[in-house]
C-alpha cells in the first residue's frame, strides 16, 4: 500500500460517513483520483475491510481489526530506505538522543542515511518546528555540529513516543512467564488491552533512555495522579524485574500515565477531589479573561461542572502529549463559531498560566462544552408569527400547521386571514406568508416572504426559505447587515478579504485593530470550509449592537491554503453577544451552509441587487 492510499485508509479509520466532497477537500486531489485510490484499497484490504458507498456518502466497513492494526504498525515501520522524510526526521532525533549532551555533525548524519548534506539541513528545520512544541530545542555550533537541549527531561520520553516510536519498534523482549506476569499486574489496574500495550511500550522507551545516560523528571504539579501508590505496588516490583533497575519518580510517572487521563473504578475519589480543586482555581483566572474578550452572559459556575473533569483529564493528557481523537472536523466547527471561539481562548490562556502546549484536537472537545451552555443561554423561546390565506380546507389547514410546528418547534403564532383585504388591514409583522394568490399586491406585504401552498409538502424547500427569512427579519430590525460585493479582475483571497474589511473600516462599521485581529485568526487556523467557500469570523469591537456580514464574490476561484475559493462570507461578531445576536448569529451560519450547499440559492447570490434585499435568494427555489 502506498502512503496515499495508507492516509487515506487512515482518514476513513478516524471519520464515519463521507461524501465525496469532504475526502476531496481534505486531500486536495480528484474525485477521479479518490475514486481510484478507493478501488486500489478495497483490492488491498479484500477479506479485513470495504470502503462502502451508500447514498453518496463512503463509509469503511473492518471485519479483521486487529488486520487493520497490524497494517498501520508495519507501514510506519517498515524499511523505506529513508524516503520519507517524517521517518528521517525520527532517525535524527533518535540519533541525537543516543548522544545527548554530544554535538553531532551534520555530515554524519547524511552520510549514516546516504542523502545530501542539504537533505538533512531541510529535515532538520522541518524536525525543529516538531520538537518545538515539547520544549526540546536543537542547539548548533560552529565546526562542532548540532544537539538536543531541554528544560524537561520527561519531554525527551514524550517526543520517543511520539515521533520516534512510529517508525523503530520499542518492545521489551521478554519470557513468556515474565510478560504474562506483567500483563497481570497492569490488568489488576485497568483491565484494558490498549492500556496494557501503551505501558509495555513506555517501559521499553524508558529503559532505552536509561540506556542513553537519560533519566527522566517529573512533570510540573499540574498534573494530577489519580490512583494511591499502595494499587501500584505489585505493577512496580514486576516491572523492576523487567527492567533489572530501579526508577525515579519522573520515569514512574511517565509510565504510568495512561491510568490518569481517564476515570477508573481504581482511581481515588480524594486525589481526584483534589485535583477538581486546583483546577477551578486555575478557571477562576480564566473565566473572567474569556468574558473580556467576548462579553457573553455565560452561567460560567454550571459551566464549570459540566466542564471540569474534562479539564482535568485533558491537563494530565497534554502535560504527556497524548493527542485526543479530533471526533468533530473543522467544518463541523465552524457551524459553532462562538463556541469554538471561546474554546480557542479558554485553550490559549490555559497555555499562559500552565505552560503547558495542548493540540488542536482539543478544540473540538472543548467547543462541544462551551456550544452546550450557549445552547442553555439561548433557550428562552422565540415565537414567530406565520400568515395564512385562505380558503383551505379544515384538513388541509390543520396539516400545515401542525407541519409548521414542527418545523418551528412549536414556538409559533398563526393568523388565518379569510381575504387578501384583511391580511392588508393586519398590523403584525410575519416571519412567513402561505398563500396561493400570487403575487399579493399590497406594497408591505411584497417586501415578505410570499410562498405557495404546496411547499409545505417539501420540507427542505420549507426550511431554506424559513432561514432566508430569519436572517432578512433581523437585517430589517437591525440586528444583522449583509452586503455583497463581486471582485473583479485577478487578486488573492487575503487581498480580497483586507479589501472588504478596510471599505467597512472607512464607513465606520469597524475598528481598524479588526484588521489585525483578522490576520492573527488566519495564522492560527483555516477558514476555507470546503465547496469553494471561506468563512473568516472575527470579533467585532466596534459597539455596534448588530452582526455584519459582507460577501465577496471572485468572478474566477483563487486558491487559498491548497482550496479553492469563489466566495467568501466575512463575519463581525459582536463583542457584546446578548441572546437575541447569539440566536440571529447561530441563524446567519445556517444561511451561509445553505447557500454553499444549494446551487439555486447561490445563482441567486451571484446576481444579488442590493435594493432588493435578502428574500429574493428565495427565487427559482
Amino acid at each position: 500500500m502506498d502512503r496515499q492510499n495508507f492516509e487515506m485508509l487512515n482518514f476513513f479509520i478516524k471519520n464515519d460517513a463521507l461524501t465525496l466532497g469532504e475526502i476531496q477537500t481534505h486531500f486536495n486531489t480528484s474525485r477521479v483520483t479518490i475514486t481510484k485510490n478507493i478501488r486500489e484499497i478495497n483490492k488491498e484490504l479484500e477479506g479485513i475491510a470495504l470502503i462502502n458507498v451508500n447514498k453518496s456518502k463512503f463509509y469503511l466497513v473492518i471485519e479483521n481489526y486487529a488486520a487493520i492494526a497490524k497494517i498501520q504498525t508495519n507501514f510506519l515501520k517498515q524499511d523505506l530506505d529513508f524516503n520519507d522524510p517524517a521517518k528521517r526526521q525520527a532517525a535524527i532525533l533518535q540519533k541525537l538522543l543516543s548522544q545527548t549532551g554530544k554535538y553531532i555533525a551534520l555530515d554524519d548524519l547524511a552520510y549514516e542515511m546516504s542523502v545530501s548534506h542539504g537533505t538533512v539541513n531541510s529535515d532538520l528545520k522541518s524536525l525543529k518546528q516538531l520538537l518545538n512544541f515539547y520544549d526540546i530545542t536543537v542547539q548548533a555550533r560552529p565546526n562542532k555540529g548540532i544537539r538536543l537541549h531541554t528544560e524537561h527531561r520527561y519531554s525527551y520520553a514524550v517526543a520517543v513516543r511520539n515521533i520516534v516510536a512510529k517508525y523503530y519498534d520499542f518492545d521489551l523482549v521478554l519470557t513468556q512467564a515474565l510478560d504474562e506476569k506483567l500483563i497481570r499486574a497492569i490488568k489488576e489496574i485497568d483491565d484494558n488491552d490498549d492500556t496494557v500495550a501503551v505501558i509495555k511500550r513506555n517501559i521499553a522507551i524508558v529503559s532505552w533512555l536509561k540506556h542513553q545516560g537519560i533519566q527522566l523528571d517529573e512533570p510540573s504539579n499540574l498534573y494530577h495522579e489519580m490512583i494511591l501508590d499502595e494499587v501500584t505496588v505489585n505493577l512496580r516490583r514486576v516491572i523492576f524485574k523487567v527492567m533489572d533497575d530501579t526508577l525515579n519518580i519522573g520515569e514512574l510517572k511517565f509510565i504510568f500515565y495512561p491510568f490518569n487521563i481517564k476515570k477508573l473504578p481504581i482511581s481515588d475519589e480524594q486525589l481526584i477531589n483534589q485535583a477538581l480543586v486546583d483546577v477551578g482555581e486555575l478557571m477562576k483566572s480564566v473565566f473572567p479573561v474569556i468574558k473580556e474578550k467576548l462579553d457573553v452572559s455565560l452561567n460560567f459556575d454550571r459551566l464549570f461542572v459540566e466542564l471540569r473533569y474534562h479539564l482535568l483529564f485533558l491537563i494530565n493528557r497534554a502535560t504527556y502529549g497524548v493527542k485526543s481523537e479530533e471526533f468533530i472536523s473543522t467544518n463541523i466547527l465552524n457551524k459553532y463559531p462562538v463556541a469554538t471561539e471561546l474554546a480557542q481562548e479558554a485553550l490559549n490562556l490555559i497555555t499562559r498560566k500552565t505552560k503547558i502546549k495542548f493540540s488542536k484536537n482539543e478544540i473540538s472537545y472543548l467547543s462541544v462544552y462551551f456550544q452546550m451552555e450557549l445552547e442553555e443561554y439561548m433557550s428562552s423561546p422565540e415565537v414567530y408569527r406565520i400568515a395564512i390565506l385562505e380558503p383551505i380546507s379544515n384538513g388541509l389547514k390543520k396539516f400545515i400547521i401542525e407541519q409548521l410546528k414542527e418545523l418551528l418547534n412549536e414556538n409559533l403564532k398563526i393568523d388565518l386571514f379569510a381575504s387578501q383585504l384583511e391580511l392588508e388591514k393586519s398590523s403584525n409583522k410575519y416571519l412567513l406568508i402561505f398563500s396561493n394568490n400570487l403575487p399579493i399586491e399590497n406594497k408591505s406585504a411584497n417586501q415578505l416572504p410570499v410562498i405557495r401552498l404546496n411547499s409545505i409538502f417539501n420540507q427542505g424547500i420549507l426550511r431554506e426559505r424559513l432561514q432566508i427569512s430569519l436572517v432578512d427579519e433581523a437585517i430589517n430590525n437591525g440586528y444583522c447587515q449583509f452586503n455583497v460585493t463581486k471582485f473583479t479582475g485577478k487578486s488573492s483571497y487575503t487581498e480580497r478579504v483586507k479589501q472588504l474589511i478596510v471599505r467597512e473600516i472607512s464607513v465606520g462599521q469597524l475598528k481598524k485593530e479588526f484588521l489585525n485581529d483578522w490576520i492573527k485568526r488566519e495564522q492560527l487556523s483555516s477558514n476555507i470550509l470546503g465547496d469553494g467557500v471561506a468563512l473568516p469570523h472575527v470579533i467585532d469591537k466596534s459597539g455596534l449592537n448588530r452582526i455584519l456580514v459582507t460577501v465577496g464574490l471572485f468572478d474566477q476561484p483563487v486558491t487559498y491554503d491548497s482550496r479553492k475559493v469563489k466566495v467568501v462570507f466575512l463575519v463581525a461578531i459582536p463583542y457584546k453577544l446578548d441572546v437575541n445576536l447569539s440566536r440571529i448569529l447561530s441563524q446567519v451560519y445556517d444561511l451561509i451552509r445553505i447557500i454553499a450547499t444549494n446551487g439555486n440559492i447561490f445563482n441567486n447570490l451571484k446576481n444579488y441587487d442590493q435594493n432588493r434585499g435578502l428574500i429574493q435568494l428565495m427565487e427559482a427555489i
